[in-house]
């Protein structure tokens, strides 16, 4: 738990840092990319597309339900998103680095010589800056038929990354039918909200600065 706990107090700083290198990067040219007025909608049904955060906040379907008029197709929040893809996107080709990789194995190599555990491994910047645009472009891609009704497309997965979202989202669903799980809930609910609101944080600071810029 101290550790899940200092990880989260970190994360905001390496979440701004990374906010700031995407919105570095050139953005192709748009008239309006629906930042201005869909970034608030955008980034609440970023949060809630985490099985945890909605557990506590309520789930993006029903936040898409009754926020319809955002998430129309072609509507400010769906644009937004696209926008935003884009701009993390550029920002994960940006600062990518062929050799993170390489380094992270080396070092790894010699805390196990060392009989040192290295710990579950961290994404690298260029990682979580694309793992945050394909999650953008996915939201783009399936809250319009959400906001019509239809939810068949939130629960098709298109690639392997979606997939095993998915599976997980399943899997903690399936966690939460036990009813001693509800008091574990409980008390990591501090921690969780932090990170829901730090996602909601970094999508809609984003947005406003890509508003800003236009």
């Amino acid at each position: 738990m101290a550790r899940v706990r200092k990880s989260l107090e970190q994360a905001p700083h390496v979440l701004i840092l990374t906010l700031m290198i995407a919105l570095a990067a050139p953005l192709p040219a748009t008239a309006d990319s629906g930042c201005g007025t869909g970034g608030d909608a955008l980034a609440n049904a970023y949060a809630r597309a985490n099985p945890v955060s909605a557990y506590y906040f309520g789930n993006v379907e029903s936040y898409v339900s009754t926020n319809r008029a955002h998430f129309q197709q072609g509507a400010d929040a769906i644009r937004c998103a696209t926008a935003l893809s884009q701009a993390f996107l550029n920002g994960a080709v940006q600062v990518y680095d062929p050799n993170d990789l390489q380094r992270r194995a080396d070092l790894n190599a010699q805390l196990g010589s060392m009989g040192i555990s290295p710990g579950p491994q961290q994404p690298t910047l260029s990682q979580q800056l694309y793992g945050i645009s394909m999650q953008l472009s996915r939201l783009a891609r399936v809250l319009p038929a959400a906001a019509a009704g239809n939810y068949e497309p939130l629960y098709t997965p298109t690639n392997e990354l979606e997939q095993m979202q998915l599976f997980a989202a399943q899997m903690f669903q399936i966690m939460m039918q036990d009813p001693t799980m509800a008091p574990v809930m409980e008390q990591i609910k501090p921690i969780a909200m932090e990170g829901a609101q730090m996602e909601y944080r970094i999508i809609s600071r984003a947005a406003v600065a890509l508003a800003r810029s236009e």
